[in-house]
């Protein structure tokens, strides 16, 4: 399988390197060192591809499955204003909430059951001239004068990459929705490549959030 940055950026927007010839003409790299924020065991020595699936209609909102369709991951709808990203054994994994009043949307997520009060990481949405910007603090960053990781996300296709913070290395990239059966809707299904070493559970919450924050946008509301 192709890397995923062996294609250029969709989604970076001129207006992030202050230059207004379009995108930027980088290398991107994959990780030097594993991604690991929820643990090692979902990192993998070599680049995968998982599929995303959402569905409001159901309970499991939210399926994540590796290449042989097994789902790896879960996200079911909100309780107590809650999503909790279940693992195939009905194990909670991460789970995360929206402080409404915050006019970047941010989003609070926790390894395991929230309950147990353990911080991974933030989630704030700011905007660019061609695209959303997801930037993502670690629970170490206590300043957040800068971002950890950044999800770029493109309004005109809906294809996204996750960098690091240098902005050319590159953890993970969603590309355009797959399925073309006229009983799924646009964007509820899609293709994401992974780099080698790099957290899938990780990655699986970030994508969860991005959708949530972007049907937000739209409907004033989630689910």
């Amino acid at each position: 399988m192709s890397s995923p940055m062996s294609t250029a950026s969709p989604c970076y927007s001129s207006d992030d390197d202050m230059s207004r010839k379009g995108t930027p003409d980088r290398v991107f790299k994959e990780p030097e060192y594993p991604v690991v924020v929820v643990d090692q065991k979902y990192c993998s020595n070599c680049a995968i591809q998982l599929m995303f699936e959402k569905n409001r209609e159901v309970e499991d909102k939210f399926k994540i499955s590796d290449d042989d369709g097994n789902v790896i991951f879960r996200a079911r709808k909100k309780k107590n204003g809650f999503r909790v990203m279940m693992d195939e054994t009905d194990q909670p994994v991460i789970s995360f909430t929206a402080k409404h009043i915050s006019m970047h949307r941010r989003r609070q997520a926790y390894k395991g059951d929230h309950h147990e009060h353990h911080k991974l990481f933030t989630v704030k949405k700011t905007r660019g001239r061609k695209s959303l910007r997801y930037d993502v603090y670690m629970a170490s960053n206590m300043t957040e004068s800068t971002f950890n990781y950044r999800v770029y996300d493109n309004f005109k296709d809906g294809t996204c990459i996750i960098f690091g913070q240098d902005k050319v290395t590159v953890l993970a990239q969603l590309h355009t929705q797959v399925s073309h059966q006229k009983t799924v809707k646009a964007e509820e299904k899609f293709s994401v490549s992974l780099s080698p070493n790099v957290d899938k559970a990780f990655v699986s919450a970030l994508l969860i959030i991005r959708e949530e924050v972007r049907k937000s946008r739209y409907k004033g509301y989630e689910s």
